[in-house]
């Protein structure tokens, strides 16, 4: 998968977008927090693992509360699609999972969306 820009280098915005960033305070930033967002930030659920298991079309993501989320490897086509050497190249963040080779995103608000949390 090709890259959107060049790690390292600032991404072109246009000037409308600069101006507006540049006369942004913190008046004008808008909460758009919604109560999944509230309850992801408040209980400080997060990812901590991808296990994948490419024979029976499936995707892992452990929670730190313990608590597993699967899906079909299927289902996200740019993993399906990858190398097993790059699936195993992510790093964990805040929001989500990334896979810095792939330029690939899992945020954790969309796996939990889907509402298919196993409980303890």
């Amino acid at each position: 998968m090709e890259k959107s820009f060049r790690p390292g280098t600032t991404p072109l915005i246009s000037e409308e977008l600069q101006a507006l960033l540049n006369g942004a305070s913190d008046e004008d930033v808008i909460d758009i927090a919604d109560d999944l967002d509230r309850m992801i930030l408040e209980s400080g659920l997060q990812i901590r693992h991808f296990g994948f298991a490419r024979d029976l079309d499936l995707a892992l993501f452990i929670l730190n509360d313990k608590r597993v989320i699967t899906r079909p490897l299927s289902s996200f086509p740019y993993l399906d699609k990858a190398q097993d050497y790059d699936l195993d190249q992510y790093r964990v963040s805040e929001s989500g999972i990334h896979w810095p080779d792939l330029d690939a995103d899992i945020s954790l608000r969309g796996l939990l969306q889907d509402d298919k949390v196993l409980t303890k």
